[in-house]
């Protein structure tokens, strides 16, 4: 195939709008997991089960603090929501 420059230029800029796009999809993909790991805490019939959940919700808070950060305010206050979730699951098995 042979792409003249009028070609190639739409294209490299359409690619590089794409690759943009999903570098900032990375906090939904945060999301996605929090929602998972509380969902598996509040399946959990017995307080032991939820621990592991509720560990991956400290680990993250803790060794990935930038990631939370870029999430801005309305994807933060969605994994919070989800950790809350998680915490209130597991405090029901106390």
């Amino acid at each position: 195939m042979n792409f003249s420059r009028n070609t190639a230029m739409p294209a490299v800029l359409a690619i590089s709008i794409g690759l943009t796009l999903f570098a900032g999809c990375g906090g939904g993909d945060l999301i996605a997991e929090a929602t998972a790991k509380a969902d598996g805490a509040c399946e959990c019939d017995n307080f032991e089960c939820t621990t592991d959940f509720i560990a991956w919700f400290n680990k993250v808070s803790i060794t990935r603090e930038s990631d939370l950060e870029a999430l801005g305010e309305t994807g933060f206050n969605a994994y919070l929501e989800q950790s809350l979730r998680a915490g209130d699951c597991q405090n029901a098995l106390r």
